[in-house]
């Protein structure tokens, strides 16, 4: 099938092909939705929605207004999870850095009939905070001060026990879900939004054959709000996005489970397991994230493979079962699981990092370019290393979590109970 539209050369918008019936709802700036909320601003887009900056003439509060594709209306199960969050009376400090649904309703648009979700307005997602492409450098060149990093990991942790007390796993639990919370903004006028967010700024949007789009689409496409100045953003985290989350009893099929590989625990990766053992794999790559800015496995090029590869890098042989059934293992290992020791070339392509040395390799990639904007006040200084002392609960915390067998995992309370995240 061709293009819809012509490209927008614009990297930080929803993709536009997806203004079609079954697809995204086109939004104005100055709409307002349910007779109440009135967009001013874009606050981001994903593959499966767009979420806007909204103003609530009634209760006179900025809201965050999430509109899903009419397709993801009928099979998104965000709505019943959010519901079924907000139905559980509990004291639980978890609860508190859950980021619980306001409103809900359904609209018919041309292309279809939506879900609108409304949910406080909250601020970058840590991952943003810590990869910034537009001044040409990756995650891993800035991160958040140690004492902030530790607040936001056992924010994290009690959202994620709460979750699991009640029988439920987040399913994509990566930084990019992890938003810090900001301070009130009620107060603001629509020029002081433009002021601290800047004004809105459009494209506008053309046909692939030069024409004007029809009401699939909209007029114009909106770019992300810029950050806020960091003196508005607050030392809380917000777990938000609950489009993959599952009840216990009810774990995802293998084409349902969304969460990127480089979070993934290896019986995700080999059996298309996601369980709540595997949630706590994801929470350990998480959180060593918030401490190093940068995730204890990537991957280059999108696949699984080069996150095994590093997977084996920092904890040997994989067990027999997932070893065998890995065929690219002898591009990189022995059979006994080291490295290889000749290589094509000379071209060392895998070494050992046990996780000792991952976490004492934190600060070695810090960037001069990194350090700028006004969060400068919240991030570790450059060159700054994880303390010897806190290195070695770090790592007993992460080992116990990162345990091949999903039975000899830590469970999220033993985790809130840690040394590393306790105190």
């Amino acid at each position: 099938m061709g293009r819809l539209y012509y490209p927008t050369g614009l990297d930080t918008i929803e993709d536009v092909e997806g203004y079609r019936p079954g697809g995204y709802h086109p939004v104005h700036l100055g709409d307002t939705f349910d007779g109440r909320y009135k967009v001013l601003h874009k606050l981001g887009a994903g593959g499966f929605s767009t979420t806007w900056l909204a103003r609530d003439s009634i209760s006179k509060t900025y809201r965050a207004l999430k509109i899903l594709k009419a397709e993801e209306t009928a099979l998104s199960t965000e709505l019943h999870i959010l519901q079924r969050l907000a139905a559980i009376q509990s004291d639980q400090v978890g609860s508190t850095h859950i980021r619980h649904l306001i409103d809900h309703f359904t609209f018919q648009g041309p292309n279809g009939r939506h879900t609108c979700l409304i949910t406080e307005v909250a601020g970058p997602s840590i991952k943003s905070l810590y990869n910034v492409p537009e001044h040409e450098y990756n995650a891993g060149a800035r991160r958040l001060r140690a004492d902030i990093a530790h607040k936001i990991s056992m924010q994290i942790v009690q959202a994620v026990e709460f979750l699991h007390s009640h029988q439920m796993c987040h399913g994509d639990l990566t930084l990019s879900n992890v938003l810090l919370r900001i301070k009130t903004i009620d107060e603001w006028t629509e020029a002081e939004v433009y002021d601290r967010l800047g004004e809105p700024s459009t494209q506008e949007l053309v046909t692939a054959s030069g024409t004007t789009p029809d009401h699939s689409a909209p007029r114009y496409v909106v770019e992300p709000a810029q950050r806020l100045d960091a003196k508005y953003l607050t030392e809380g985290a917000l777990l938000v996005d609950f489009g993959q989350a599952f009840s216990f009893d009810e774990p995802p099929r293998a084409n349902e489970i969304g969460i990127p590989f480089i979070y993934c625990a290896p019986e995700t990766i080999f059996e298309s397991k996601f369980t709540p053992a595997s949630e706590i794999w994801s929470l350990a790559c998480a959180l060593f994230e918030v401490r190093a800015g940068y995730p204890p496995f990537s991957s280059l090029m999108g696949g699984s493979d080069e996150i095994v590869m590093q997977m084996v890098q920092m904890k040997g042989r994989l067990p027999n079962r997932w070893w065998k059934a890995w065929d690219k293992r002898s591009v990189w290992f022995q059979e006994n699981g080291k490295p290889l020791e000749k290589w094509a070339n000379d071209r060392i392509m895998a070494v050992e990092v046990p996780l000792e040395e991952a976490i004492e390799e934190i600060g070695s990639y810090d960037h001069d370019a990194a350090m700028f904007g006004s969060e400068v006040s919240i991030l570790e200084p450059k060159d700054t290393k994880v303390p010897l002392d806190e290195a070695k609960i770090m790592k007993d915390l992460l080992e116990g979590m990162l345990r091949w067998d999903s039975e000899d995992r830590m469970s999220v309370t033993q985790v809130l109970e840690h040394r590393w995240i306790s105190g």
